[in-house]
């Protein structure tokens, strides 16, 4: 990734043009620190030797370690956006269906989740589209931390500027940006004169068309924390020198080292005077070696204990476990075979970590998702604004069985109502079964509701045994 940041931009006042370097320093400062996360993340990362464990030769071996990627996918996986459902129990409006559809908002949350994971942060935008271009009447765009930044307002708990690149698929280049506060969305563009505010968007909303999503935030750090922090990078660096090492003296292991007493360097050349090879002289089953003419004596020949991988297996052992624990995954998701396999009981403790993880992502995560969807209904413009909620997955991943036996229980005991939303959350239920529900209930109590009515007539009505009414 090669990418160059406008330093100038015209058309900007001096209060614009102070807000966009100072974010434009910031987005710097964090920018090699972000790529570096991502390289872990890629497995792209650089060998760190620390100077007496690997000879020169290692540099030229790549050794890949996909642990750093294996931490963010394995919360990942457990921090799932199903859909949206609405507060007040009602079906989707057609609106937030639309948007929903159009910008495939399902397989963005999933990228917005882990890049936030990645870079500790990640910005998603609503955008105005343009329809000649044949794009949506509203955009709703993500903007990782490597080419997006903001300032933080800690009263009211939201962005109150955010400065946004908008980058080419192979990062190499940048087709526009967006500066952002309170009242003001500033679009900027590059032609032959170079880059100028192209357009400017004025707006009396509380918020900015950006909300912030941070893993891990706190008051001390309100963009988060990493998930490939520093013991991650350490511990990976260790297991890539593991590694190498074991690779580098894996010949050693097949061939037992011998040693040979009173022998001459003439012994080891062929007819021509040519020397022979070494790995020749290590794989021979038979070294047949002459008297020295000189001397006479018989070369005395030996052999010296064979090396054992041991060593880097419990050192790789040990790593893993160290791994693991960092990152609250499993030890038999690192890809180390232990000697005894975990219990079902070892497992589901090893994991329950991870899922309170991931129910604290569900809250990190939740209240931006609402209001990009609320400000997306209202950049639409067409009718009132639906209020809705993420439908997230149960990270625990329950069988079906196991989630139908505890749900019943509750209604059983009249805790829960059959058809209540908080049912169909235990179930996990898909949107699309929730609004089949949804719409069967509804055709219920109507019919319900006939039914009554019917009853309340003919009980009211006056009985005339001639007559052959009958109310539906």
């Amino acid at each position: 990734m090669s990418l160059t940041f406008p330093n100038t931009i015209s058309g900007l006042d001096s209060d614009e043009h102070k807000l966009y370097r100072t974010l434009l320093r910031r987005l710097t400062a964090k920018r090699k620190r972000n790529r570096l996360r991502r390289a872990y993340m890629d497995g792209r990362n650089e060998l760190h030797d620390i100077g007496y464990a690997l000879p020169p030769v290692a540099a030229d071996i790549d050794i890949v370690v996909g642990w750093p990627a294996k931490a963010v996918e394995g919360l990942a996986s457990r921090v799932v956006m199903d859909g949206l459902q609405s507060e007040s129990g009602d079906d989707l409006t057609d609106q937030v269906q639309s948007i929903m559809d159009v910008n495939d908002l399902m397989a963005v949350a999933d990228s917005v989740h882990s890049d936030a994971l990645v870079h500790s942060c990640s910005f998603v935008a609503v955008l105005e589209g343009d329809p000649n271009l044949g794009e949506p009447a509203v955009i709703v765009q993500e903007f990782t931390a490597d080419v997006a930044t903001g300032i933080w307002d800690k009263r009211r708990h939201r962005l109150e500027s955010a400065l946004l690149f908008d980058v080419s698929d192979d990062y190499r280049h940048i087709n526009c940006a967006y500066l952002m506060r309170y009242g003001m969305t500033i679009t900027i563009e590059h032609d032959r004169t170079g880059w100028h505010v192209a357009d400017r968007y004025e707006d009396d909303a509380e918020r900015i068309p950006c909300e912030l999503f941070a893993y891990k935030p706190d008051e001390r750090r309100p963009f988060g924390r990493s998930r490939i922090d520093r013991t991650v990078m350490s511990l990976t660096d260790s297991a890539v020198r593991t590694f190498l090492r074991s690779e580098l003296q894996a010949e050693l292991y097949s061939v037992p080292p011998r040693y040979i007493l009173g022998a001459n360097e003439e012994m080891f050349t062929d007819e021509n005077g040519n020397p022979i090879p070494r790995w020749r002289l290590m794989l021979d089953q038979m070294l047949i070696l002459p008297r020295d003419s000189a001397s006479g004596e018989v070369p005395q020949v030996g052999q010296f204990t064979q090396y054992s991988f041991e060593p880097h297996s419990a050192q790789l052992r040990q790593t893993a476990t160290m791994f693991a624990s960092a990152t609250s995954l499993p030890p038999d998701a690192m890809g180390v075979l232990t000697d005894n396999p975990s219990s079902a009981e070892a497992i589901d403790k090893a994991t329950k970590e991870l899922c309170l993880l991931a129910e604290k992502c569900h809250r990190w995560f939740g209240n931006p998702w609402r209001h990009i969807i609320a400000r997306a209904q209202q950049a639409v413009g067409d009718g009132d604004v639906q209020a809705v909620r993420p439908q997230w997955r149960n990270p625990s991943t329950p069988s079906r069985a196991a989630a139908a036996d505890a749900a019943v229980k509750l209604v059983q005991a009249n805790i829960l109502p059959a058809d209540s939303e908080v049912t169909y959350d235990m179930l996990d239920l898909s949107d699309e079964q929730r609004r089949i529900l949804r719409y069967e209930r509804r055709e219920r109590k109507a019919q319900e509701a006939l039914d009554a009515m019917g009853q309340q007539l003919r009980e009211t009505l006056p009985h005339n045994p001639g007559s052959d009414m009958k109310v539906e």
